[in-house]
């Protein structure tokens, strides 16, 4: 984003990131949030970087090509602690292929569908150029291993989501979010699909929330319409049982991770959860309250900008509709 863009940006969110600032410090203190990283390629999503000093970040990137644009922040702007973890991540400990594609994002232990690939823009980006045997850990193990439990999982291994998955059985009972690519068609040969990581997740206590942001290909170019081929997909545990176990930590990094995915309706049922069961200080809640109306509101704001555009261009594409994606 250039520095003109930057300073719009700034200028247009100046009050609320303040309110919000403001109210997401009273309630996390000195907390900090673990978030586990893995396919760090060019770092973390930009939606964690005005909450990098409450952020403990592990960022797994196996890829030699890519380790080098993981971390891009200043000494000024760093998270509060950065690991790099170069090893693959499996549902076992023991040795891996990965398949080193033409574009480094794209590279994968799965092979790419390439009949599937070749009927879009581009595809010579999965060309695999090398295969690399590599040394696999499980996330449990990393865990055990940094002495730590993640907060965060967010997951992008182009089709093997659902391997790591399974082997981060101890990860997941202490987790509260996972942020994970989930494929609707086979970009790689045999891999899992949405339904199988769905089932999964479900099946391990979190609930699907929202896909974030959804990938679609179309034949002669890549404009954002076609099918969609996969996403981005936010998972977490329930407010109500967040709040039923009266760890006033895991309330607190609860908050935070709701406000880090602009979900004011996650945060409103988590404070309406604490007032009722009355298992943390009423401040506490009153702040967790405040934080969601303050979210709500802006998000209510932009869904009605985004309906009056859509009245316009439904004059002109009847079946139009726009909807806010965090």
């Amino acid at each position: 984003m250039s520095t003109f863009k930057q300073a719009i940006k700034s200028l247009a969110t100046k009050s609320f990131d303040k309110q919000q600032s403001l109210l997401i410090q009273k309630i996390i203190g000195s907390t900090t949030i673990s978030l586990l990283d893995v396919g760090a390629a060019n770092g973390a999503y930009d939606r964690w970087s005005k909450f990098k000093n409450h952020i403990d970040y592990f960022a797994v990137e196996p890829d030699s090509r890519s380790t080098t644009s993981v971390f891009k922040s200043s000494s000024a702007s760093a998270y509060n602690s950065e690991t790099l973890i170069t090893k693959a991540l499996w549902h076992s400990e023991g040795e891996v292929i990965l398949n080193l594609c033409r574009k480094p994002m794209a590279s994968s232990i799965y092979e790419p569908n390439r009949p599937f690939i070749d009927l879009f823009p581009e595809p010579e980006r999965n060309d695999v150029v090398d295969k690399l045997k590599m040394p696999c850990e499980t996330v449990d193990r990393v865990a055990q291993q940094l002495n730590t439990n993640f907060d965060v999982l967010k997951l992008d291994v182009q089709g093997a989501e659902l391997d790591v998955l399974r082997g981060a059985t101890n990860s997941l009972a202490h987790g509260i979010a996972i942020d994970i690519e989930v494929e609707f068609c086979e970009l790689y040969k045999s891999q899992p699909l949405f339904d199988e990581v769905f089932s999964f997740l479900r099946t391990a206590g979190f609930e699907f929330i929202d896909f974030t942001y959804i990938y679609r290909w179309s034949p002669n170019t890549y404009n954002g319409l076609g099918q969609a081929t996969f996403s981005d997909a936010l998972f977490m545990r329930t407010p109500e049982r967040i709040a039923d176990s009266g760890d006033s930590v895991m309330i607190a990094k609860f908050a935070m991770i709701c406000a880090v995915y602009e979900r004011g309706d996650l945060l409103l049922r988590l404070g309406n959860a604490c007032k009722e069961n009355r298992q943390i200080d009423d401040e506490t809640t009153n702040r967790i309250i405040e934080l969601g109306q303050l979210v709500s509101r802006r998000n209510a704001r932009t869904q009605r900008q985004l309906d009056r555009v859509t009245k316009v261009i439904r004059l002109f594409h009847p079946r139009v509709r726009a909807h806010i994606v965090h």
